[in-house]
């Protein structure tokens, strides 16, 4: 071109453009290649930062969902710190205005509670609203049956409060009363499933 530049400036205005397409048409190839090359390092790399995302969001959803099941275990704990430790024995009879009662003592080694009620439950049977002072730890507290207990019979002792926290709760224990060498005694029995089942 610099040799024959002489007759480059004599060339006709559409003979300019062939040469400029000729000339410039590979530039502009070459740089749609690298557009196309740029293009695809750009979405691999967004590519990878969204995948790290995604882990990252799987990691915190874990994390999240161990922080809860940790504190759900913890509110168990506490909930299970706040349940009194009820035991219930028979003490014998107790005369009261020429009546005889069957008198019973709650002795409480876990958690203070308030309003206690006992309920003797069974078949034919039913001494409810039993007032009981309120259960401190390892303070024994006295309550009578307020009619007479049958012989024989499996019934149920359920004792009903309320705990610190202000929810009301509830412990049974399965009782027989029996008669031996004339005195009455009481079996205590421990089985909750077997409780459940008591026939009322």
């Amino acid at each position: 071109m610099g040799a024959k530049f002489d007759e480059l400036i004599l060339l006709k205005l559409n003979e300019i453009g062939d040469l400029a397409a000729g000339v410039f048409g590979p530039v502009a190839f070459l740089w749609l290649v690298l557009g196309y090359i740029q293009q695809g390092r750009e979405l691999r790399i967004s590519s990878e930062s969204l995948k790290m995302q995604a882990d990252e969001l799987k990691a915190s959803v874990e994390q999240q969902t161990a922080m809860v099941e940790a504190q759900k275990k913890a509110l168990e704990n506490h909930e299970r710190s706040l349940e009194p430790l009820l035991l219930v024995r028979y003490v014998g009879i107790d005369d009261h205005g020429g009546t005889q009662f069957d008198l019973f003592e709650v002795v409480n080694h876990g958690a203070y509670c308030r309003n206690v009620v006992a309920d003797f439950i069974g078949k034919n049977l039913a001494l409810a609203g039993i007032q009981v002072v309120s259960l401190a730890k390892d303070s024994p507290q006295r309550f009578r049956a307020t009619g007479p207990l049958p012989y024989g019979q499996v019934w149920k002792l359920q004792l009903t409060y309320e705990k610190i926290n202000g929810q009301s709760s509830s412990q049974s224990f399965g009782m027989s009363k029996r008669a031996s060498n004339g005195r009455d005694t009481y079996v205590v029995i421990e089985d909750k499933g077997f409780i459940d089942d008591i026939d009322t």
